[in-house]
């Protein structure tokens, strides 16, 4: 007996309408049907049996739409990017929903959403709202990762999907054979060969940075590739070896993809984390690719050749995910990256405790006049010192005694 599917929608032809009004053409020059579209995605919620890529699509655009400062106030704009993007997480990745016993960063692994998300998701809805900036940039890659994983196979036609899986696979073919040519070559102390290496460098990073530009997931491939091609360091690699080569080699390949791409790192460290935490067969801490996927990891958060670009590290997802995975290589990299943090505030309190002849004071004058001038700022939006805390409750008045 053929399965009955009851859907919102009468027929396919609506559905591809509304998605190319959330999605135009790019040929397409009309006016904007965004806001139809999410009309009609209301509309069909009283029906019932609205698919959650579909809801979340109108969401996220709604709060697009909401996005005006000369309408809307910038909280209530953030409050709605907010709500739109935790529903779109949440309908996703709940283990509540599926009822799967997983972590949410489990069940976002196995679905292909970036695990940053579910980061961002947990800040907005236990702390306060992320900055607006952070807000649409999210959205943004939300709409499309909805566009890569829902709206571009609803045609029917799998011709729509198939050029784009051929396309995903040429380009990481293409990428695989770029960074294997550029692993076969060998180090030298000379000086020619070092000139070479850094020519070669910059030109095989040119190339991936060409590659991935010209696909919208060549950023997330070009991570994939290089973790699936043990390409950091090798197949060969024994337990304790040094990894100062692989460092040597490929830092400053990376480090040029990172800045015309600041994703890339993003993605990279979630893959590496990923591999190390989530895969059982790198449990042992005698496994020696686990060892190396660690030391990639903490020379990536902690070492000095990185430090301009942790900023694009998530951090607070990789110590998440320590947390929630009882692993022996989970509580090393907790710890290392813990103890990096107490180091950097352990270097400035030093800075901070030096004898007073290492410190260079200015002059008592200008230390006046910088606080006089702060005074006059601030006396003129209304405030001012006061010299007795008066500790009574708002509204209450002095009273004298006759």
């Amino acid at each position: 007996m053929a399965k009955v599917i009851f859907t919102a929608w009468k027929n396919k032809a609506q559905l591809l309408d509304v998605r190319n009004e959330f999605y135009p053409p790019t040929s397409y020059d009309g006016p904007d049907r965004r806001a139809h579209a999410c009309a009609v995605v209301e509309a069909w919620k009283l029906r019932g049996n609205v698919p959650h890529h579909v809801e979340a699509t109108a969401l996220l655009t709604d709060a697009i739409l909401h996005d005006d400062a000369q309408t809307n106030s910038i909280f209530s704009i953030r409050a709605t990017y907010s709500a739109a993007f935790c529903r779109f997480v949440t309908g996703l990745v709940d283990t509540k929903i599926h009822g799967q016993r997983r972590t949410m960063f489990q069940r976002a692994m196995d679905l292909g959403l970036p695990a940053s998300f579910v980061e961002l998701r947990h800040e907005a809805t236990h702390r306060e709202p992320p900055s607006l900036v952070v807000l649409r940039k999210a959205s943004q890659r939300s709409l499309e990762w909805l566009w890569d994983n829902y709206w571009a196979d609803i045609d029917g036609l799998n011709a729509g999907s198939q050029v784009s899986h051929d396309a995903s696979a040429s380009t990481k073919t293409a990428l695989a054979q770029v960074l294997q040519e550029f692993s076969k070559h060998s180090e030298s102390s000379e000086p020619q060969r070092q000139k070479r290496k850094r020519d070669q460098e910059v030109s095989v990073a040119t190339d991936l940075v060409s590659i991935c530009g010209s696909s919208s997931g060549g950023v997330k491939s070009l991570s994939a590739v290089l973790l699936k091609k043990s390409l950091f360091f090798g197949s060969e690699r024994k337990i304790g070896e040094s990894m100062n080569q692989s460092f040597d080699k490929w830092d400053s390949v990376l480090q040029k993809i990172t800045e015309t791409h600041p994703s890339f790192l993003m993605y990279l460290c979630e893959d590496l984390v990923h591999s190390l935490l989530f895969d059982a067969t790198k449990d042992s801490q005698k496994n020696a690719s686990a060892e190396a996927l660690f030391l990639w990891l903490t020379h990536i958060l902690s070492s000095a050749n990185w430090e301009s670009y942790q900023q694009y590290c998530p951090r607070a997802y990789i110590l998440s995910a320590c947390d929630e995975t009882a692993t022996y290589w989970a509580k090393m990299l907790s710890d290392r990256l813990k103890e990096h943090g107490g180091v950097r505030k352990s270097k400035s309190s030093r800075r901070s405790s030096l004898p007073s002849a290492a410190k260079k004071p200015a002059p008592s004058n200008a230390n006046s006049d910088a606080s006089s001038i702060i005074d006059e700022k601030l006396s003129a939006y209304g405030w001012a010192p006061v010299e007795r805390w008066d500790s009574r409750a708002l509204g209450m008045t002095a009273t004298t005694s006759v």
